[in-house]
């Protein structure tokens, strides 16, 4: 019982860790779905290239007023669009943050309610004379001889899910 407990323990672990590693690509999935081209920055980006090609076949020198009047246009149009490639960005980073934020909350609730759980319970049994020097250290906070407590048994785990994630 005591090995599928810790086996179980490291599963959930090295889960965690490789959602850690995934969390970039679902943060682009959602913005994916949340960052779609809108009709309105689509018909921006029409209105954008039908003046471009308007101003270009304007001359400068004959009708000044007019390119001037295009310019401008052209101008208001590029910072819409800039706007809305900000508004993408601020988006962007709030997902992502939020994201994250969720995938540690859940994590540092796991650790906790394991450590608060199984704190007088002994993850694993090994002869005392294995652990000899950090016996006590290995053991805690269960304070069984021998024992590998749930505290040390997390770092492990955490540690060994770092190397293989």
């Amino acid at each position: 019982m005591a090995v599928l407990f810790a086996v179980l323990i490291f599963l959930a672990v090295y889960l965690f860790g490789l959602a850690k590693k995934l969390t970039p690509a679902a943060a682009k999935l959602v913005l994916s779905y949340l960052q779609r081209e809108t009709e309105g920055v689509r018909q921006l980006k029409e209105e954008l290239q039908r003046l471009t090609m308007e101003q270009d076949s304007v001359s400068i020198k004959d009708e000044f007023p007019r390119h001037a009047r295009l310019q401008r246009k052209i101008s208001k149009i590029r910072d819409q669009i800039k706007q809305t490639g900000r508004d993408k960005s601020t988006l962007a980073i709030k997902v992502t943050w939020a994201i994250s934020a969720v995938f540690y909350i859940c994590y540092g609730l796991l650790m906790m309610s394991l450590m608060w759980r199984y704190r007088r319970e002994p993850v694993l049994l090994l002869p005392a004379d294995w652990l000899y020097p950090l016996g006590g250290l290995v053991a805690f906070p269960s304070g069984v001889s021998g024992a590998v407590g749930i505290t040390f048994w997390l770092v492990v785990c955490n540690r060994v899910s770092a190397v293989l994630v």
